[in-house]
């Protein structure tokens, strides 16, 4: 080891506390920026280099380094964003926030080979001086979605560094994955988008009374709209509560709705005017039931979740027709062997047995 890698290895060790403190605030202020620019991410990371990966840096025959600050990557951040498109976005944000050597940065992904998918990063080095780091103090930023992220972690874990360092056959396998992530990449920003543009014609399309099948986006639609919003609101004066923003559980509903056999937004709506007293009535003798078998109550904080008038239109559809009592016992006691004990038929039809009661019970009493 030559005196001035000597020399570069103490300075390191020397910086390595003050350089570890900056990255973690740099972390936390990178990922504010980025909530404050609506930019949802994988993470933000940050990383001092250690002794180890100086020491191989500093003895590779086509680098020198005269002085520590010469060496941009002592400090290295990384954000990992999850949709291609978003890598943009958040090199605006930093271009915007961080002083920035743009003669020592480079978009990596207008210069990889083919192949290379790991490395079409965006990669910029910027002053990060301050506090106990002199001004000439300098650092990475890389930003990467998270398949390009985890590809380059496995060619790490494989040792793939350059395109010679494997034979050819393995290159070629490794070209025809690169391809793959790299189309899948392109497709998950197309399939946001495609699902954004369906989320935001929903609502048109349920008032205009077209035919939609019942999805999670299409609940959520209809749990927000005019007729629910009546509905839960009627709960929540029933139970004392106020309609609070947040939707009950949309995926626990779906199913519930599902297993009563409602699987377009017609068929829903046709069975909320068909139950909408029904509904109403529902909530508080199941929730005294809830209370008194589980202490559950509607909510902690004086509000009611949206949605809870499909909550109980799924009970009264399961209860609906003349028939015996142990008949509606049976066809709740199904759907909650579906939903909620499907390990325990016994528990199910207990816990429909006693719900069904609680409502005979209400009903009598009314």
């Amino acid at each position: 080891m030559s005196d001035v890698h000597a020399r570069l290895l103490l300075a390191r060790e020397q910086v390595a506390p003050a350089l570890g403190v900056r990255g973690d605030e740099l972390s936390r202020e990178v990922a504010g920026w980025l909530v404050e620019a609506g930019i949802k991410v994988h993470s933000v990371t940050s990383r001092v280099k250690d002794h180890a990966s100086l020491a191989r840096k500093l003895v590779r025959p086509d680098r020198s380094y005269g002085e520590l600050w010469d060496i941009t990557d002592l400090l290295g951040l990384r954000v990992v964003t999850y949709f291609e498109d978003d890598v943009d976005r958040v090199g605006s944000v930093i271009e915007a926030r961080l002083r920035i050597d743009l003669t020592r940065s480079i978009d990596k992904r207008r210069h990889a080979e083919p192949g290379r998918f790991g490395y079409r990063s965006l990669h910029y080095v910027f002053e990060c001086g301050g506090r106990e780091l002199p001004e000439r103090a300098r650092a990475e930023i890389q930003i990467r979605t998270l398949l390009e992220h985890t590809w380059a972690e496995i060619e790490h874990d494989l040792g793939y560094k350059a395109p010679g360092a494997v034979p050819a056959a393995v290159r070629r396998r490794l070209s025809r994955v690169a391809g793959l992530l790299e189309l899948a990449d392109l497709e998950f920003v197309a399939i946001r988008d495609e699902l954004a543009a369906y989320a935001t014609q929903l609502p048109r399309r349920i008032a205009d009374g077209d035919e939609v099948a019942l999805d999670q986006l299409a609940l959520v639609a209809v749990v927000r709209g005019d007729e629910v919003t009546a509905l839960d609101s009627a709960i929540g004066a029933r139970l004392g509560r106020v309609l609070g923003d947040d939707v009950f559980f949309p995926d626990y509903l779906l199913k519930m709705l599902q297993l009563v056999r409602l699987t377009t937004v017609g068929e829903l709506r046709a069975a909320l005017a068909r139950h909408a007293s029904t509904v109403t009535t529902l909530a508080r003798p199941y929730f005294d039931f809830a209370w008194r078998a589980w202490r559950l109550a509607p909510s902690d904080d004086g509000q009611l979740s949206r949605g809870y008038a499909l909550f109980f239109l799924a009970h009264a559809c399961a209860l609906d027709g003349a028939g015996l009592a142990l008949d509606k016992v049976e066809r709740l006691a199904r759907m909650y062997r579906e939903l909620d004990h499907p390990d325990d038929p016994a528990a199910a039809h207990r816990i429909a047995s006693q719900l069904v009661e609680a409502f005979r019970v209400d009903v009598r009493a009314a």
